[in-house]
């Protein structure tokens, strides 16, 4: 029973920092677009991942855990490259570089949730959303390309 629940933390852990590192890149790019369309699909992903850190913190909250933040060196670094990989880009190149960390995000759900021994069917409900949200965001920005 204590693995099972060492598994559930763990994952929604992961579900957590996802969440943190799409967080980051939004407000490392946000500024940075004149595209209002752009800008506002941006803004409705922010919103969209500030719920998932929400929603993997309540059920954390039952487990009894507490949210483990992506380490400092890692944001740090993370916003460092995103700041030079933004500098003098246009709409079109930030839209390929958020495309980019949503299919980043995708790929580290996807394989998560195929190694995911647990069972806990509200943890696999919000690692699905955010797997169907990160899809869904990263198909939103192909019309910009």
């Amino acid at each position: 029973m204590k693995e099972e629940q060492n598994t559930n933390i763990k994952f929604l852990n992961l579900i957590y920092q996802n969440a943190q590192m799409g967080l980051i890149g939004i407000d490392m790019v946000i500024g940075k677009v004149e595209n209002k369309k752009i800008a506002k699909i941006i803004k409705e992903q922010k919103r969209e991942y500030e719920k998932f850190l929400c929603d993997a913190k309540k059920i954390l909250i039952k487990y009894g855990a507490k949210e483990e933040e992506i380490g400092k060196l890692k944001e740090i670094s993370t916003k460092a490259m995103a700041s030079v990989m933004t500098m003098r880009k246009t709409d079109q190149e930030i839209a390929k570089l958020m495309m980019e960390g949503d299919h980043k995000g995708v790929l580290e759900i996807t394989t998560e949730l195929n190694q995911y021994q647990g069972n806990d069917e509200e943890i696999l409900d919000l690692a699905n959303r955010l797997l169907a949200t990160e899809e869904h965001n990263r198909e939103e920005f192909k019309q910009y390309l």
